[in-house]
Parts: structure tokens; sequence; C-alpha cells
């Protein structure tokens, strides 16, 4: 096990130790430093103990902090920089440092002037050094304080469960701007001797273009991001490099899991705990384990309450002598457990928690709006929907302008308050809530409003022949399943679905045989948007085995093209 160098003396190291990199080049101690003089220079004179801390780059986010910890001052830690997040810090900090859409300090090398000589501090554990923003129940950011105590011991519980290996880089894919994040790119990285790149991997072509560059590394990342990983990439340089992989945020997909082992050739530990409470338990996802438990982390006890939810008792959760999570559990007789659901309104969606009473009280701010419900729905991923009663104006709004610029409206709202991959996709308007007789809105009654068959081919409207040629009228319906995520916000009909099509009224109504051998000459010259009223003809050459097709609609020839059969 590594020894491990307190967040609280980091500064005080070797100014030649390596604590990171970005994108190959080495960043050392000795450039913190600048860097945390650089912030201190520009907010030593300032006045306030509260300040709004956001930085894309890990390693001037990390400075920022110390420097804060400096002046024992609180970082107050936003999960993003929306306006209307910064917005509503206003009222709870004294300033903003870093990247707001607001005024905000910057300390660049070239405007600031470093007259301090570095006589670093060390500061005090056990103030409320860091404030981390999360969705309350709600609606409103929920401020969760941290000491630097608390910060340092679960660092402590971490290393002692898995000893770091000196010089590994640290990769990730999800933002220092969460506790999680934080804990896992940052601390831990920073206090036991590992390196943390700077840069984030948006894609996993990003996490190929970082990991080639290092003989070892090490991944923090995230279920949305583990299960999109594409498989058809040249993941074989890595093998051998790779020394775990970190997830966290939701529970993994076994499958996802065992393709994310497979490609790094590595362990996938995945981390449950809470901004309240930090990582309070692992478990890992083997190849002979088809329902892996949960296991408690070093120094973590854990525990259900008689309602079946998790209680919780932790060294680094401060004063909180137990903390009790909305996640119902079932505790197996070796202090194991699984997770059986969640009982308050906070979501999660693509990793990210998002309050639904939140969503549901900025949209009831327009005043179209008489009553709104937000649910998750389970898809492909999990997603958002709403179902929204409107106002008798929200109706007249609806019929004038229609529903997609209605949903426009409402979406550009919530996007200054929320990030994008939380913001519904689905939308539902109702006259009235399905109420029970007991006064209730029963889920499962909103649920359904969701539900459709798997809609995959036209509405016919009529089929005739002309010499030789047959012609299919019919109508692209609204909900066509391949309309789903093609594309968000302006859906249209894919081409090689058009194809499909043809092909399949070629062999039903023309004397098509053979099997599919090539596409000719084809051609999209217009896309095919939702309740098309289109007009298919097609033409089939026996002698040369080939079936012409064309798509047209009142405003002309949508595609052409010849399938060619052997």
């Amino acid at each position: 096990m590594a020894e491990l160098t307190p967040l609280s003396g980091g500064l005080g190291a070797s100014p030649g130790k390596l604590i990171a990199v970005d994108r190959g080049k080495t960043v050392t101690i000795a450039d913190l430093r600048q860097r945390v003089l650089c912030w201190l220079e520009i907010m030593r004179d300032r006045q306030g103990t509260r300040w709004a801390v956001y930085h894309s780059d890990a390693f001037e986010f990390l400075a920022i902090l110390l420097a804060l910890w400096q002046l024992k001052r609180t970082a107050c830690v936003p999960g993003d920089n929306c306006r209307g997040t910064t917005d509503r810090l206003k009222k709870h900090v004294d300033g903003f440092i870093g990247e707001f859409p607001t005024t905000a300090l910057q300390a660049n090398e070239k405007s600031v002037q470093v007259s301090s000589s570095g006589q670093w501090v060390t500061p005090d554990t056990n103030y409320a050094a860091l404030e981390i923003y999360t969705s309350g129940s709600t609606g409103e950011p929920k401020p969760i304080q941290k000491s630097i105590a608390q910060l340092e011991h679960e660092v402590r519980a971490l290393e002692a469960l898995w000893p770091s290996q000196a010089g590994t880089v640290v990769l990730a894919t999800v933002t220092h701007q969460h506790l999680y994040g934080m804990t896992f790119r940052l601390f831990w990285p920073f206090s036991s001797g590992q390196l943390f790149e700077r840069a984030l991997c948006e894609y996993a072509e990003d996490i190929l273009q970082q990991a080639k560059l290092y003989l070892s590394f090490s991944l923090v990342s995230s279920p949305s991001h583990l299960g999109r990983l594409n498989e058809a990439l040249s993941w074989e340089p890595l093998s051998g490099r790779c020394s775990y992989l970190i997830s966290s945020a939701a529970p993994l997909k076994r499958a996802d899991s065992q393709k994310a082992c497979s490609l790094f050739a590595a362990p996938v530990r995945e981390i449950y705990g809470s901004s309240e409470t930090g990582a309070i338990a692992w478990r890992s996802q083997q190849e002979s384990d088809q329902d892996a438990l949960w296991q408690a982390l070093p120094s973590v006890f854990l525990k259900p309450n008689e309602d079946g939810t998790l209680c919780v008792r932790s060294p680094y959760m401060g004063e909180l002598e137990r903390f009790s999570l909305p996640d119902r559990v079932a505790f197996d007789e070796n202090g194991r457990f699984k997770l059986l659901g969640r009982v308050d309104r906070i979501a999660k969606v693509e990793g990210k928690r998002v309050s639904l009473a939140a969503l549901e009280q900025r949209i009831s701010e327009n005043d179209l709006v008489e009553n709104v419900r937000a649910l998750t729905l389970q898809r492909q991923r999990v997603e958002t929907g709403v179902v929204i009663q409107l106002t008798a104006e929200g109706w007249l709004e609806l019929k004038r302008s229609g529903r997609k610029i209605l949903v426009k409206r409402l979406k550009e709202n919530l996007a200054a308050h929320f990030e994008a991959v939380v913001l519904p996709r689905r939308w539902r308007f109702v006259e009235q809530f399905p109420y029970n007789q007991q006064g209730k809105l029963p889920l499962g009654d909103l649920q359904k409003m969701f539900e459709k068959e798997a809609v995959s081919w036209p509405e016919v409207i009529d089929e005739r022949v002309v010499d030789d040629q047959v012609k299919v009228r019919c109508v692209v319906p609204g909900n066509l399943i391949y309309f789903d995520g093609h594309f968000e916000g302006n859906p249209i009909l894919p081409g090689i679905v058009q194809v499909h099509w043809a092909e399949y009224f070629g062999r039903h109504l023309l004397p098509v045989k053979g099997t599919f051998v090539r596409l000719e000459v084809i051609k999209f010259q217009q896309v095919v948007p939702p309740n098309t009223t289109m007009e298919i003809t097609l033409q089939y050459d026996e002698s040369r085995q080939k079936l012409i097709f064309k798509y047209e609609s009142e405003k002309g020839v949508h595609s052409s093209g010849r399938i060619c059969f052997g």
C-alpha cells in the first residue's frame, strides 16, 4: 500500500513529484504550486468565505480548491455551470471562480503577477472545506458539507481495500464536479501517487487515444459510458495496460460489466454510495457470479432500517452518526446486500441524479401548464417522461402552434436548469390526470400512457397496378419505431428502412425472386418526416432481377434506386 499524502499537506510534497498528465505531458507539484499561487493572488483581497467553483480542467479545479483551503474558505461545487444553476447559487455564495456564464474570477499566467513566496499553511481539517450541491427532494439544490478530514478518511478506506500502484494514470469519463469523480479521479490519485489525466474522455475513442499514451492506466467511469463501449474499435493495444475500471452513479448491468472486463482485460469495481455518505459499498460482477451482492467498504457499517431502507454509519460522514439512504435492500447472512429499488423521487438518468420534483416545479411555472407529473421510463436506457395537464390557454396554444413547437418551448426553459441528458424525452398532454377512487395517481397508469405497439410499417391507403408498375400509397406513422433516436428533436425516416419497405412490397406485389445482392444508383434527395403521405412506385426487371423503386410525396421525389437480386 502506498504511503498516503494527506490532502491537507499535499502542497508540501517534493516539487518534482509527478501528480498529473496532460495528454502525455507530465505535471509536477511545482506546477501545482504555481497555479495555487496564481489563484491565491486574485482571491486573497476578496471578501467572503463561500465561493462557487467550476472548471473543466481537473488540474485547475484542484488548484482552486487548494487555494481556497489555504484561506480557510469553502468551495461550493455545483454539478454544472448552467445559467439556471448559477442564478440559484447567487443567494448562497459570495462569488464565483472559474468557468461560469457570469462574472467570475479567472487566473491566467499572463495577467496575474505572483508575489507570494509560497509559505504554505496546513489547513484546518475539520471546517466545512467543501459544499457539494445535489438534487434535493423538494426540487431545490441540496448543499452537503464535507471537511478535509472526511475526504481523507474516505481515501484511506479506498487505499486499504485496493492498494495503488504509483505511476498509474487515472483516466475518467466522469466529471470531477460531482463527489464520485472528485474522490476517485482527483483526491485518491493525488494522495496515493497515481497520476490523473487533466482532460476528460467524452467518447470511447477518447479513452483509446489517451490510454495508448500510458503503460499503465485505470478508468473511472459510469454505467452509461461502459454500456456504450464500441466493441468494433481496436481495444487490443490496451491489453495488459489497464489495472482496473471503476463504475458508479447507478448499478451496472451484468452484461455491460462483462463486456467492459473483456475489452480492457481488467476487473470492473462498482461503487455504491451517495453525496451524503461518500462511497460505502462495492461489488464486482465476475463471470461465475450471476447476482453479485454489495459489501461494505472498510470501516463502514451497514444495516437495514425497519422500513427496508439502508442505514449507514461511516467515519467519513462527519457529525452525522448515521444516515438512511432511500434504497430498499435485502441482506444475506454474511452482511452483504442486494438493491431492490429507490423509495424517493430522486432518479438516475444516464448516471445523473435528477429530482423529478424539480422537473415538475420548473414545468409548472409555465402559464400553459395546469398540472404535471414526471417519471422515469425503462427503454433501451432509462429516460425521463412527463405527463402534462394543460390549461385552457395551453390547449389553444397546442392547437395553434402544434405539439412540436410547444414541447420545444417547454424544453428550452428546462435547459437553463438541467443537463441535457436528463431532460424529458417523452411528453404526453392530457385533459385530466387518471386519479383513482382514493384520489391517488397510480404510477402504473401514468406509465401506460407511454406504452405503444412496435409500429414498423407504413399505413397503406391503397395499392394499384399501372402498366408494369405497382404504386403503393401510404402514410408514414408518427409513432414508427425507426423514428426513436433518429434524430432527437427532428425525426426522419432512415434510408435503410425505405430500402427494406421497397423490397418487402416488391416481393409481395411483384414476381421478385432470389436473394439480396447489392444496391445501385441510390439517391436520397429529401428527408421523410413523420406523418408524410407517400407514394412508393415499384417496377421489376425480371430478366436482370432488378427492382426499381421511387418514393414521392407532394414535395417531390424523396428517394430512388435499384435493388439487385441473384
